[in-house]
């Protein structure tokens, strides 16, 4: 329970606020959050051992929009690209946190190293030169940044 209470804490107000772009009267917004969190304590299990929780909810979210729509008999059809592009927006935007996350955890020098080749596009050989070591030593330093992100990310 506490786990889900937990959930429900990091996500209703974002949860909220995307129903909120396409139901626009608060009380049938809140009663569809209402019904996306429902479903997310229907499938907590699932949601739990996910590595990315908010993609689950972000979806629930889509579906119960769209049957809300579907209810009240709205038009959906503009609507449905438009959250979908939303949802892998926000998921974009929170990788690309995360990794932000983990390469600020890296090291000093492995990190300006990763940065230098990845975003700098500075060869191995020039970051070798810059920092005098050799160009094995900038390869080993890349690859350790490289393994910690990926065995953190998920």
């Amino acid at each position: 329970m506490e786990e889900f209470k937990v959930l429900y804490d990091e996500y209703k107000g974002r949860v909220y606020y995307f129903v909120k772009k396409y139901i626009k009267r608060d009380e049938e917004a809140e009663d569809v959050v209402q019904e996306i969190f429902i479903h997310a304590w229907k499938h907590f299990e699932k949601i739990k051992h996910s590595p990315h929780p908010e993609a689950i909810l972000f979806k629930a979210s889509k579906q119960e929009i769209a049957n809300f729509y579907r209810r009240n008999k709205l038009s959906f059809s503009e609507f449905t690209g438009d959250v979908a592009e939303e949802a892998e927006e926000e998921s974009r935007e929170e990788e690309l946190a995360r990794l932000e996350q983990l390469v600020n955890q890296l090291p000093e020098r492995r990190k300006d190293i990763l940065l230098k080749n990845k975003t700098g596009g500075q060869s191995y050989a020039r970051i070798a030169s810059e920092n005098g070591i050799s160009k094995t030593a900038v390869e080993k330093q890349i690859n350790k940044a490289i393994r910690f992100i990926k065995n953190n990310f998920r």
